[in-house]
């Protein structure tokens, strides 16, 4: 049963893909295919080979005995391979199930293939990136890691910190924002269902807007480590995280069923957190819908109370403020590592809708996500002379609207082509009263969002050797940014702007910012060697209009920016031997200013932003080096190494106002700061990873990640980099159960290794910086009956106390979870 089999773990999914590879390019590559005429053997007539109505290309078929190879055609058409008594022929293609024709079985004129389901079982790390990235074939894969076994955590940056393998700094439970080799925020690229969700309010500190997305309605989760502009434009300086949702499956007369349904329900004690998910699904030979729903509820995190750093007050929450008849009050905590306050609920919707044209198929995606207040609890830690500075800091609701449909169209011999038309919608805003204050202060941001993409790839029957990919994308940011004072009852009292002491974070008058852009890349394969090329042109433009204000007159009341960016890569995976594989690649990346950079006002810190219009795109140039060594079948080791030139970085620097280099904001005077194009910097690092099959059913796997950035010319560090990283994993598995222990790190992050200014939070530190760390964790899933599956655990068994670098809350203690799913 289809349900049944996405809440299994998949063991062998690596080596399925990586068989189906080859079995594709044995059979692409081969020039001659024998035919073997006997008394028992077969010749089978031309073949159709469907799922549903619609035909399936590319699919390999394979006599299991003689290696006989063939594939089907555009059309789905293909003359079978003969095959005598006691072959066996295996259909075999991407996202599709595995069929099995033994001798002798009756074989119809037309064939069914059922769409493979996915569980969100990995995180597939991929690095040395190459330019044709369109799917993963084009990309050296350094590592998978298992990490869900199809039970979703609490949220998706939960789901990338248990990696091991990416960074995530927090600045309050609702929240998460991944690092990609010492990028973060939008100097790296979130993707879902291969529509943008950068935009251009996205910021260069630390952006939560991550968890938008609903982890229970991922099918699967790409990190492409490395520049990646080539294919994914703009943004993606130290790479793409791509979130992937579960897919409508076409189901063809032979299904055992044309609908299911999963319920599923779990809870964490660590912050008595409480989700229940449910999915449907449905289809036929020309359709398939599915529809997914989930509810969560988190309440205050505790943190761990074993305090291996030596220090037994840092992070505790001795007391926190409390509004009581009317009054702002201080209230103790009873229990300190209870970090009140820390919780929030989410709500999360999707609907896909996929029907089946000739030759292609035509999908509508729909997805919405909105949760409550969020608490920012380093915020509401801020104390004044007086005591606590706020006594209230909240993110708003957090709303996320997409709709988007993509159009998949075959064309035989040339190729295919993959359009995308999407439209967002989003809501963010920022909730503010300083302790004693009547009025609070609510900014909001509305971003809309029109984006268009379509690309070419060409047919693997081209047969010289040659693979290309082309296309164009581009997208529409509309910025409303507005600002209104409440009273604590939620009455509004005053309107933005006009005369008042109000700020809106984003120009007042509106600001918009258009991109767009055009890519092409090729593959080459010589030999046992591939070469990869690409190149990509993009431009973008930014506008913006500002009214004056009594709070701030700017000098001008019109920002315009416009840029273009030229980047390139070329890569070559070389066999240095059977058991040994090298890649090399040379990338370049780049990042264009938005209106976050050039034209925003913002306090932090006792420092303001205010805009600049002279802001140039930032690039980075990477030469990255692997080697993959498979010692044994049962040992394999992994290494990578990269560096990179980061020119024209943009930060912020000391600026004057009106002829003042202060400014007063926020109740308090602030520094005056604009965001310059600075200078340059060097990032490397390295990271190596190693898997060993102790026992048949015993597998041991480790990764360590390293990296190091500082500036060019100085030495002195650079921010967002964080300490040495990594994860180790023992898991023992059987049919219908598994258990695995794991064991998350962090190195020693000292204070002189942290970045100028604010952007690493070094208050939220010790004072000689951020202490190294290590978590014990256990999980297991078993099979209670053929339709319910668990899975139960236990998270940071020695309840040890940390913070991950930059982060402004502490982490989970020690918790324990259970997860039920049934099927239906």
């Amino acid at each position: 049963m289809f349900w049944r089999q996405f809440l299994q773990p998949k063991k062998d999914i690596n080596i399925n893909v990586l068989v189906s590879l080859v079995i594709f390019l044995m059979s692409f590559f081969s020039s001659t295919f024998y035919c073997f005429a006997q008394k028992d053997t077969l010749h089978l007539p031309s073949i159709r080979v469907v799922n549903g109505s619609i035909p399936i290309p590319f699919v390999s078929v394979t006599n299991l005995t003689t290696s006989q190879s063939v594939i089907s055609d555009f059309d789905g058409f293909v003359i079978f391979p003969t095959f005598a008594k006691g072959d066996t022929l295996l259909l075999r293609s991407m996202g599709y199930e595995d069929v099995f024709i033994i001798h002798g079985q009756q074989i119809a004129q037309t064939i069914a293939m059922e769409e493979s389901p996915f569980s969100l079982e990995e995180v597939q790390i991929i690095s040395n990136v190459v330019p044709d990235v369109g799917n993963t074939h084009g990309l050296k894969l350094l590592g998978v890691e298992s990490i869900g076994k199809g039970v979703a955590p609490g949220n998706t940056a939960e789901l990338l910190q248990k990696s091991g393998q990416v960074h995530v700094q927090q600045s309050q439970q609702g929240g998460g924002s991944p690092v990609l080799r010492g990028f973060e925020a939008n100097r790296i690229l979130l993707v879902i269902d291969g529509v943008r969700m950068n935009n251009a309010i996205y910021r260069s500190g630390h952006l939560q807007n991550a968890i938008t997305i609903d982890p229970n309605s991922l099918e699967k989760v790409q990190v492409i480590l490395g520049p990646s502009s080539v294919r994914f434009g703009s943004d993606a300086l130290g790479g793409v995280v791509h979130f992937t949702t579960l897919r409508p499956r076409f189901r063809s007369k032979q299904s055992e069923y044309n609908s299911s349904a999963l319920v599923s329900t779990q809870y964490k004690s660590v912050n008595n957190s409480v989700n229940i998910h449910g999915t449907a699904e449905a289809g036929g030979e020309r359709w398939a819908s599915v529809v997914a729903i989930s509810s969560s509820s988190f309440g205050d995190l505790k943190m761990g109370e074993w305090r291996a750093h030596g220090d037994s007050l840092w992070g505790g929450i001795y007391s926190y403020v409390d509004r009581i008849n009317g009054v702002d009050s201080i209230v103790e905590n009873p229990n300190p590592s209870v970090q009140t306050p820390s919780g929030y609920s989410q709500k999360d919707f999707l609907h896909k809708l996929r029907v089946g044209i000739p030759g292609g198929a035509i999908e509508t995606n729909f997805q919405y996500s909105i949760s409550s207040d969020i608490p920012r609890l380093d915020k509401l830690n801020d104390t004044s002379a007086s005591g606590f500075k706020w006594a209230e800091w909240n993110y708003g609701p957090q709303e996320r609207l997409m709709t988007a449909v993509r159009w998949e169209q075959y064309l035989g011999i040339p190729g295919s082509l993959h359009t995308t038309f999407a439209y967002q919608n989003i809501s963010e805003s920022r909730k503010k009263r300083q302790f004693g204050e009547a009025l609070r202060e609510i900014q909001e941001e509305l971003v809309d969002v029109i984006s268009l993409s379509s690309v070419w790839v060409s047919s693997p029957f081209r047969g010289d050797g040659w693979k290309f990919e082309a296309g164009v994308d581009g997208q529409w940011n509309d910025v409303t940014s507005m600002v209104r004072a409440e009273d604590p009852s939620g009455m509004t009292v005053a309107d933005s702007g006009f005369g008042g002491e109000l700020l809106t974070r984003y120009p007042n008058a509106g600001s918009n910012m258009l991109s767009w852009a055009s890519f092409a890349s090729a593959k080459r394969n010589l030999g046992e060697n591939i070469y990869h090329f690409g190149v990509r042109y993009s431009h973008s433009a930014i506008n913006a209009s500002y009214i004056p204000t009594s709070a701030l007159e700017l000098p001008f009341d019109e920002l315009y920016s416009s840029n273009g960016a030229l980047t390139g890569s070329i890569a070559a995976e070389v066999p240095l031997s059977l058991k040994t594989k090298t890649t090399t690649s040379l990338s370049s990346g780049f990042r264009h200013p938005n209106i976050d950079d050039a034209a925003k006002i913002r306090e932090k810190g006792g420092y303001v932003i205010i805009p600049n219009d002279s802001l140039r795109p930032e690039y980075i140039y990477s030469f990255d080096e692997s080697i993959s060594w498979d010692i044994t079948p049962r040992l394999s080791v992994n290494s990578a190494v990269f560096l990179s030139l980061w020119a024209d970085f943009i930060s912020p620097v000391a600026a004057t106002l009106n002829n003042e280099s202060q400014i007063f904001i926020d109740g308090e005077d602030a520094i005056i700061q604009r965001n310059e194009n600075l200078g340059n910097a060097i990032v490397k690092g390295a990271r190596f990873e190693i898997n060993a099959q102790i026992l048949t059913n015993l597998n041991f796997h480790g990764v360590a990640n390293f990296t190091k950035g500082t500036r060019l010319i100085s030495q002195d560090p650079i921010s967002h980099i964080p300490p040495m990283f990594g994860r180790t994993s023992l898991e023992y598995y059987k049919k219908d159960w598994s258990i695995e222990g794991f064991v998350l790190f962090n190195g020693v992050k000292s204070i002189e290794d942290y970045g100028p200014g604010g952007t690493d939070n070094p208050q939220e530190a010790l004072l000689t910086g951020t202490p190294s760390w290590w978590t014990l964790n256990i999980e297991s899933h078993f099979e209670i009956y053929k339709n319910i599956h668990a899975q139960i655990g236990l998270t940071n068994l020695l309840d040890m106390h940390y913070k991950t670098f930059s982060s402004g809350i502490s982490a989970p203690g020690r918790g324990a979870f259970i997860a039920i799913h049934a099927t239906l």
